[in-house]
This record gives structure tokens, C-alpha cells and sequence, in this order.
């Protein structure tokens, strides 16, 4: 196995607060998305090339989705569809790189309501608060949709459930609570409940890009 600059990588993570922020401010930091390039089809590539290139994903993205990580090698492959097959090699792959103590994966599950593994780099924060991005409402990690709830209500932004939802949307920029938005939002509601422990605020916080 190839040795990584984990160490770099890690410390490129956002510690500090933004200078100026208000004391109870709420901020998201910017969404660094990975930027595709070629990459063979994970159907027949060898695990030499798709082990630098997933850890190269979640490097830059994670805390991610298993599912929109192999969805983005997917597409620099050429692929429109994430099969199965296609997922099989990819899976195999991240779990590879855990063993290898390049990245943490928290099994599906895992995080209550959660029904995919989440990735992230060895070493990184559990939880970066950031802006949505590229990403769709339902791509973002359950426990960081939680951590901004927990941040919003201490911030007193928001008071009952609705506000709340619709405090998060706002912040993400989206307008529409459709009935999929909502009910991932609840999931995320519930876990902010479960969860007494919010992650350090230096650890993910940045200034929000408008949107």
C-alpha cells in the first residue's frame, strides 16, 4: 500500500474561527468539492488505481457519503448510473483504505437513520459543518445536518420543529421543504435530540458563502 500524506492532508482541515464573526453566529465553511478527471472504469480497474483515486475523494469532500464518493469516481469513469457492479469494486476499495488506516467509515447504520457509510480521512473531525455545495439535501451527512441544528437552537435562531427545518434550508440556500427534504430533516431532527455532544465549533466553522 502506498504511503499517503494523511498527516498534510489532515492539517488542511479548517481549525479556526472566522476573524470578525458575531459572538453566536452561525457560519458554514466552504464545501471544497473534488475536481473529476479521468479515471478507468472501476469495473475493471485494479485496486492500485482505485484505492489513491477514492482516498483522493474523501481527502477533499469527506466527511461524505460512501454513495456520492463512488458516484463521483462513477462519473470521471465515463459511468451515468452507479450500478451495483460498478459500486462492488469501490466498496471494496474504502474498506481496503480503513484496514490500511488511510480513512474512518461509519458503517450504515451506524448513526441512527443513516442508511449509507459515511467516509472521512484518518485523523479528520467527525463533523465539518459546510456549506451544501454541489451536494443535494439528502448527500449531506445526518450528524451534520444535526450539529446545525444544535448550533441554530443554542443560537436561538430557531424554536419549534418547522422553524427549524426551515432555518436549516435557509442556511443551505434551498427554498422548497419538499416531503423528502422533510423527512430527512426529521431524521436529522431526531439525532440532534440523541446527540448531547456537539463537535467544537473551531473545528468546522468558516465564513458562509452567499448563495
Amino acid at each position: 500500500m502506498a504511503r499517503w500524506p494523511l498527516e498534510r492532508w489532515a492539517a488542511a482541515e479548517p481549525l479556526a474561527p472566522p476573524a470578525g464573526a458575531a459572538p453566536g453566529e452561525i457560519t458554514l465553511a466552504p464545501y471544497a468539492a473534488w475536481e473529476p478527471r479521468a479515471l478507468p472504469d472501476p469495473r475493471g480497474a485494479g485496486r492500485e488505481t482505485i484505492g489513491p483515486a477514492l482516498l483522493e475523494i474523501v481527502a477533499t469532500e469527506g466527511p461524505m457519503l460512501a454513495a456520492r464518493a463512488y458516484a463521483s469516481y462513477n462519473r470521471a469513469a465515463g459511468g451515468r448510473k452507479l450500478t451495483s457492479i460498478a459500486r462492488a469494486p469501490l466498496s471494496s476499495a474504502a474498506y481496503r483504505l480503513r484496514m490500511a488506516g488511510a480513512i474512518e467509515l461509519v458503517g450504515a447504520g451506524e448513526t441512527p437513520g443513516q442508511d449509507d457509510d459515511v467516509l472521512r480521512l484518518a485523523g479528520s473531525p467527525p463533523v465539518r459543518v459546510r456549506e451544501l455545495g454541489p451536494r443535494t439535501l439528502d448527500e449531506v451527512p445526518l450528524d451534520e445536518v444535526a450539529e446545525l441544528m444544535r448550533r441554530l437552537r443554542d443560537c436561538g435562531v430557531a424554536g419549534h420543529a418547522d422553524e427549524l427545518k426551515r432555518a436549516v434550508l435557509d442556511a443551505y440556500g434551498l427554498v422548497r421543504l419538499t416531503a423528502k427534504a422533510d423527512e430527512y430533516l426529521g431524521q436529522a431532527l431526531a439525532l440532534s435530540g440523541r446527540c448531547g455532544a456537539a463537535v467544537p465549533a473551531a473545528l468546522s466553522a468558516s465564513p458562509q458563502a452567499s448563495r
